[in-house]
């Protein structure tokens, strides 16, 4: 498989990576360079130390003269950026009622431009890549953009609904994702529709995309959504996950949108489901570590703050870097300097200041400020 193997120098170190069976090993900075000059010797078969290193990633040698086709070696990154979302576009096949982006108009950034992104996003040294939108599987750049970003040797991941899911199976076996996270609205027809105003048929059309992504070993998740709209299905929807050995968290918990909009939350069920967690203040990376790219190509610290954001492709490194110093990733005024829980509370300011926009600060999301 073309490409199935990355050399990636980073600050100390220098990674290979397996993205078929994610396998990784550590190897001693600068080792691109040798990496790079072997491949272009043309020589039939790897020196010792290259196959050395190509098996500890469980490469076999059945790669035979084809061996330097196997590998991609990346540049030495201009920074550190790890972990970056794309929104390639805001169109959606699904209208959710809970749905946080609200009303979804942008189609997104034409070919030429998404190059240009994915570019500056290998040079800012990412080396995990979400794409989601909107629905990602239903954008007509989708596939383009998808095999640009495996070109540069970025470990993909996939959001989506599911719903397409059959139209990718031959690319994802061609170039395997890191994983697909699709959500689950509900375990009947009925209910499915009922909160994504999808026809009929669609979760069965779900369904055969997830049996035929499990037959191609294309490595899932699911995100079940737990609303007042389905909450009497959970238990169906996680026994239909279970018994396909789909990994699955449940949430409850859900947000305003982002242009300040509360009616998602009146979908809110009493539930108390296990893998509902707020995002934590302790240890945030956006801006510093991690990006979201929104679908105009401007980037934030993360998906909840799009009026704090920079031109990707024209800013610099170091530009993009100060992200992470804007107050509005910071703890929300009044009261969080003050507040006795400050250094325990694992609520960001961005999920603060979504509900404070609204007029609602829910016990659960800041006790200190409820009402």
């Amino acid at each position: 498989m073309s490409g199935e193997v990355v050399v990636i120098p980073r600050p100390g170190e220098t990674l290979l990576v397996n993205r078929k069976n994610l396998k990784a090993v550590m190897l001693p900075p600068g080792m691109e360079a040798p990496f790079r000059s072997a491949m272009g010797e043309g020589s039939s078969r790897p020196s010792p130390w290259i196959a050395k290193a190509m098996k500890a990633v469980v490469l076999e040698p059945s790669y035979g003269t084809n061996w330097a086709d196997a590998l991609i070696v990346r540049d030495r990154a201009e920074a550190d950026f790890r972990r970056v979302a794309w929104e390639i576009t805001e169109r959606c096949n699904l209208r959710c009622a809970h749905c946080y982006l609200g009303v979804r108009t942008q189609k997104g950034l034409p070919l030429d431009e998404r190059l240009a992104v994915l570019d500056k996003l290998e040079r800012l040294g990412c080396l995990w890549l979400q794409l989601t939108g909107g629905e990602a599987l239903a954008d007509p750049l989708f596939e383009q953009t998808y095999r640009a970003a495996w070109e540069r040797g970025l470990m993909i991941s996939v959001s989506t609904n599911g719903v397409l899911l059959s139209r990718w199976i031959d690319l994802f076996r061609d170039c395997p994702p890191r994983r697909v996270t699709f959500s689950l609205y509900g375990a009947s027809d009925a209910s499915y529709a009922e909160l994504t105003d999808a026809p009929s048929g669609t979760l069965e059309k779900l369904l055969n995309g997830l049996d035929a992504a499990l037959a191609s070993n294309i490595r899932l998740r699911a995100s079940i959504i737990a609303t007042k709209t389905n909450a009497h299905e959970i238990g169906a929807m996680e026994t239909l996950l279970d018994e396909r050995g789909v990994e699955r968290h449940t949430y409850s918990n859900l947000i305003p949108t982002v242009r300040g909009d509360d009616g998602p939350m009146a979908l809110e069920t009493d539930l108390n489901c296990q893998g509902d967690k707020l995002e934590k203040s302790d240890g945030c990376a956006g801006g510093s570590l991690a990006l979201h790219v929104h679908v105009s190509g401007r980037a934030s610290p993360c998906k909840l703050l799009p009026h704090v954001s920079v031109d990707l492709q024209s800013e610099n490194p170091a530009k993009i870097k100060q992200l992470a110093l804007h107050a509005g990733t910071k703890p929300a005024t009044p009261n969080c300097h003050g507040c006795q829980n400050a250094k325990s509370c694992t609520t960001c300011a961005p999920i603060v200041g979504l509900y404070k926009n609204v007029g609602r600060l829910p016990r659960r999301v800041c006790g200190y400020g409820a009402a």
